[in-house]
């Protein structure tokens, strides 16, 4: 007997959540070439799909670039921020200009020097979490974000002044080996002060500090205030609750202990069928409070 239009659809829909699942669990060692892929692919299917736009991070083949550890690859990256994210800015808005700004930052911060960054005045640049110690111009650039944006968390967490540039990047690398996406979810005033509230999110499948996460997505939300010059970034005070997230993926809160608040404004806007979900309806949602 012929298959069913159902029972196709249905098949369609379990073959599309293998591939999309296979596409989004790289090894923890780095992505191969096959990973990236098969990535790609998914990301132009959402694309051409959703008509969403890729985040924009400027030009990564400028001549001329000092990469740190070679030019980055965003194509993972951005199939897990399309996957998880649960707001659509339209182009030309103001939230998405935010939101390509920050990414453009984060992206200079983590893989280029000091002296190459486009994004900030140099000269007044300065940085810091929850109105603690403000980081300055190189040395903000040589502890790195996570040491700066985590300084002032209790030290049997997350002790910032014994980890380096690299260490930082390696312990969240591990834990987060599909990415750690992050949006911006609303703007509440604009240029020349920013003020805007986020979401930074990730599944949990590699291992934080001898903690392996079993699948779990992680959800972290905060606020920040960002002054500009002739759009260069002088400084950028961000406010956050970075505690109960460390908790969590050290193992020492257990996910369905966690509050059922303090999360995006909605559900990731791709459903299960359409590849929003890597593990097929396995994970489960970790709600952190800001």
């Amino acid at each position: 007997m012929a298959p069913t239009v159902q029972a196709l659809a249905a098949s369609d829909i379990q073959e599309r959540q293998q591939v999309s699942a296979a596409s989004f669990k790289p090894s923890v060692y780095g992505p191969s070439s096959e990973d990236i892929a098969r990535a790609r692919a998914e990301l132009e299917r959402i694309k051409n799909e959703k008509g969403w736009l890729e985040p924009d991070r400027g030009n990564l083949d400028a001549p001329g670039i000092d990469w740190r550890e070679g030019k980055p690859d965003y194509t993972i990256a951005n199939l897990a921020y399309f996957r998880g994210k649960t707001k659509n800015h339209p182009a030309g808005s103001l939230e998405l200009v935010v939101e390509n700004l920050v990414k453009t930052w984060e992206m200079e911060a983590s893989h280029k020097p000091f002296s190459q960054w486009g994004t900030v005045a140099h000269a007044k640049y300065a940085v810091s979490a929850n109105g603690g110690r403000v980081f300055r111009g190189e040395e903000a650039a040589s502890r790195g974000n996570y040491n700066v944006l985590l300084s002032a968390c209790p030290r049997n967490l997350y002790d910032a002044e014994a980890e380096t540039f690299e260490s930082s990047h390696a312990h969240f690398r591990g834990a987060f080996p599909g990415g750690f996406p992050w949006e911006v979810l609303e703007v509440y005033s604009g240029p020349p002060k920013v003020a805007f509230s986020w979401r930074h999110w990730a599944t949990f499948a590699g291992e934080y500090e001898g903690n392996k996460g079993t699948g779990e997505t992680v959800n972290m939300t905060g606020f920040a205030v960002v002054t500009l010059e002739d759009m260069k970034v002088t400084t950028i005070e961000v406010y956050y609750d970075p505690v109960i997230f460390l908790e969590v993926i050290r193992g020492m809160k257990k996910p369905g202990e966690l509050p059922p608040h303090g999360v995006a404004l909605g559900a990731p806007l791709l459903s299960e069928a359409e590849g929003g979900c890597p593990f097929m309806g396995a994970a489960r949602k970790v709600e952190v409070a800001a």
